[in-house]
C-alpha cells in the first residue's frame, strides 16, 4: 500500500467542504487553517474553488507534509515525491501520472500570480489526515498522524465527501433519514459575543471512564471517533478551561496522564473561540469505543471507554416509494431485499461479538446519502447492501460490486459464499460507483443476488428457503471476513 502522510486530504476535503460562494456576491470569509492545532499562515495566493474543486499553492503541501517538489520549466511539470509515492502533474493538463499510472483529474494545475496551484481533491484523497470544519469561525482543523500511521486512499478520485459524512460518530446509533447532523451547531449566533460560557474545572480519566466537571451548566459534547491514529474526540460547546487547567497549557495544548488500559494519554485545549469550545482528545492504544454515562453529580459529564465491538450495517435496497426493479411476475425488488436483510440480521445477532444495524427494518424510504451517513456516523466496520438485478429475460446470475480498493477482499468473500448459495451463474466481482459503496468509509459491497427479470432466478428469489440460504451465506461471509470462528 502506498504511504503518503496526509495533510492534503484534510486540506483538500476541508476546503471542498466549505460553503459554496456562488449563492451571493459577498466575498467569502477568510479561511483559517490549523494543523494539529497550530495556525498555518500563507502570504501566497489564497486557496479557492475551481469547478467544484479546491486548488491551493504547492508550498502549503510541501511545508506541511515534508514532500519534495521539483519543477521542470521546459515541460511545465510539477513532481511531488513523498516516501514511495511519485505524483507528476503538468500545468493546464488534467492528466496526472501516479507511480507511472495515468489518471484523469477534474481540474488541471495552474499558475496564478507566479504560484503553482494544485488540485487538493486529487492529491488529498490519497492522504490520511483527519479534519474538522468549524463554520462559526471559518476554520479548518487538521490532524496529521505520525509518519507511517497514515492510510492513503488509492484508485479513482471522484467528489470529496463533506466532513460530516466521514469520521464523525454520534453518542449512540442514529436512525437514517431523521436529519440528524453529526456536527450540529450550538444555536449560537456567530456574530454575537459568547453567552452562557461555562468553565471546565477538571478533566480526569480513571481505569474505567472519562470524567469532566464544570463550574456550572449542563455539558453536552459533540463526539468523534477518528482513526490512524486511533482517537476519541470530545468537543464541549460554550465552554472554556478554568484557570487551573489554563495553567497546564503550552501553546494552547495540555496533556494529562491516563490510568486507562486502552488510552495512552489525554490532550485538551481551548479549541474554538466562537462559540467557545473545549476539545478533549484521548489518544488510544488501539480501537476503542465510548458509552456515555448518567452522571450522579450536577455539572458533570462522563463516558466509559470500552473495547471496540465489531459493528455491521445491513442495507436492504430501495423501500416505500422506491420499489426498485419489477420482477417478471410483478413483484418488487424492495420486498426481496428487506426479507433477506432481516434474515441476515437475525443470524448475525446470534453472535454477541457483533452489533448489527439496519438502514431500514420496514417498508421505509431512506435516501442514499442517509444510508451512507448512517454507516459513516456510527463508524461501523462493514457495510453490505442487498439488491436484485434486472435486464433481458435471458440474463441470469449473481454479481458483487465494490468501489474502493479496501473493499475488494470483502467483496470476494461475499461473492464466493453467495454464488455457492444461489447456484446461479457466476457473473463475477465487479467495480462500480454506486453511492452506498463509494461514499461509505469502511469496506462496503453491494450484492446483486439474482435477476428478477429472469424466470428461474425470480422463482427462487421469492421462496423463503432460498432467502434463508442466501442470508446464511452472507452472514457466514461477514463472520469469515471479520475473523470470527
Amino acid at each position: 500500500m502506498m504511504k503518503f502522510p496526509a495533510f492534503c486530504l484534510i486540506l483538500l476535503v476541508c476546503m471542498l467542504l466549505l460553503p459554496s460562494y456562488a449563492l451571493g456576491a459577498e466575498s467569502p470569509a477568510v479561511i483559517k487553517l490549523f494543523m494539529n492545532e497550530k495556525r498555518l499562515t500563507s502570504t501566497e495566493v489564497a486557496p479557492h474553488v475551481v469547478s467544484g474543486n479546491t486548488i491551493v499553492p504547492v508550498r502549503i503541501i510541501v511545508q506541511e507534509i515534508g514532500a519534495k517538489v521539483t519543477w521542470n520549466a521546459a515541460a511545465r511539470q510539477v513532481t511531488i515525491v513523498k516516501d514511495d509515492v511519485n505524483i507528476q502533474l503538468v500545468i493546464d493538463s488534467k492528466m496526472a501520472v501516479i507511480n507511472g499510472a495515468k489518471e484523469q483529474m477534474e481540474v488541471a494545475p495552474v499558475i496564478e500570480n507566479g504560484n503553482t496551484m494544485l488540485p487538493l481533491s486529487f492529491i488529498g484523497k490519497r492522504m490520511g489526515i483527519e479534519f474538522k470544519w468549524d463554520a462559526a469561525t471559518s476554520s479548518v482543523h487538521m490532524f496529521k498522524p505520525e509518519d507511517g500511521d497514515s492510510k492513503p486512499v488509492t484508485g479513482p478520485v471522484d467528489n470529496v465527501d463533506k466532513p460530516e459524512n466521514g469520521g464523525v460518530t454520534t453518542p449512540k446509533p442514529t436512525k437514517p433519514g431523521t436529519g440528524t447532523n453529526p456536527n450540529p451547531g450550538t444555536g449560537t449566533d456567530p456574530t454575537t459575543p459568547d453567552q452562557n460560557v461555562h468553565l471546565l474545572t477538571s478533566i480526569s480519566l480513571t481505569d474505567k471512564e472519562l470524567i469532566v466537571n464544570a463550574k456550572d451548566g449542563t455539558l453536552a459534547p459533540i463526539m468523534m471517533k477518528l482513526a490512524n491514529p486511533n482517537r476519541l474526540v470530545f468537543d464541549f460547546p460554550n465552554t472554556k478551561l478554568d484557570e487551573s487547567l489554563q495553567k497546564l497549557l503550552v501553546n494552547n495544548a495540555g496533556e494529562l496522564p491516563s490510568k486507562h488500559a486502552l488510552v495512552q494519554k489525554i490532550r485538551f485545549s481551548n479549541f474554538a473561540d466562537n462559540p467557545a469550545t473545549v476539545r478533549i482528545i484521548l489518544d488510544l492504544k488501539g480501537a476503542a469505543d465510548y458509552k456515555t454515562q448518567v452522571s450522579k453529580l450536577p455539572n458533570q459529564w462522563s463516558a466509559s471507554i470500552v473495547e471496540h465491538q465489531l459493528t455491521v450495517v445491513i442495507d436492504a435496497g430501495h423501500g416505500d416509494q422506491d420499489p426498485g426493479a419489477l420482477s417478471i411476475t410483478g413483484k418488487h425488488e424492495k420486498e426481496f431485499t428487506l426479507a433477506t436483510a432481516k434474515k441476515v440480521e437475525k443470524l448475525l445477532a446470534q453472535d454477541k461479538r457483533v452489533v448489527v444495524m439496519m438502514t431500514r427494518a420496514d417498508d421505509t424510504f431512506i435516501p442514499l446519502d442517509d444510508r451512507v451517513s448512517f454507516a459513516n456516523n456510527n463508524m461501523v466496520d462493514l457495510f453490505l447492501s442487498i439488491h436484485g438485478n434486472s435486464a433481458k429475460a435471458t440474463v441470469s446470475g449473481t454479481e458483487t460490486y465494490y468501489n474502493r480498493p479496501e473493499s475488494i477482499d470483502f467483496a470476494n468473500v461475499v461473492h464466493e459464499k453467495v454464488v455457492a448459495a444461489t447456484g446461479f451463474p457466476d457473473r463475477k466481482v465487479r467495480q462500480a460507483d454506486y453511492r452506498v459503496i463509494t461514499k461509505t468509509t469502511m469496506p462496503a459491497v453491494l450484492v446483486e443476488v439474482g435477476y428478477l427479470s429472469n424466470k428461474n432466478d425470480e422463482t427462487a428469489m421469492y421462496k423463503e428457503a432460498f432467502q434463508d440460504k442466501v442470508a446464511a451465506s452472507i452472514a457466514a461471509a461477514i463472520k469469515q471476513y471479520l475473523g470470527l470462528k
